[in-house]
């Protein structure tokens, strides 16, 4: 299998590991997106770049579009996401919340995986049943 390597977007950083409502990890966009291509998972560093990721930890960002140079903040616990500028005001801060009842990144062979999405196929379930209602039995 190939794997191309993600140059769209940088993890910069993991803030204020094991520390809660501080916890975060810190991505800058290197080009304009569109960010519901992408999410993140929690893995196991393996070694060389690579890690084993847990399962039912995935976070996805949602559609929206990006520019080069912005900001992505992910905290890790509870909030209500908000938009913001860089100091300089030329770029876009945009502050997200995974909901984590705890933080996850204390132990620092836990790492976020950044990952993309290129097609997906999603099920169509099937028609609902007709339903046959209870009759009244008489009297």
């Amino acid at each position: 299998m190939i794997v191309s390597d993600i140059t769209e977007l940088t993890v910069m950083a993991v803030l204020g590991r094991g520390v809660p409502n501080e916890e975060c990890i810190a991505i800058q966009a290197n080009e304009r997106i569109n960010i519901g291509q992408y999410g993140i998972m929690l893995g196991m560093y393996a070694q060389s770049k690579s890690a084993v990721p847990f399962r039912d930890n995935l976070f996805w960002f949602g559609d929206g579009f990006i520019e080069k140079g912005d900001w992505l903040f992910i905290y890790t616990g509870m909030g209500e996401p908000r938009k913001s500028s860089t100091n300089d005001e030329a770029n876009s801060i945009f502050t997200v919340f995974w909901g984590k009842p705890n933080t996850v990144f204390a132990n620092t062979n836990i790492v976020p995986v950044l990952f993309r999405v290129d097609a997906v196929d999603v099920f169509s379930p099937p028609d609902n049943q007709p339903q046959i209602k209870k009759l009244n039995s008489p009297t």
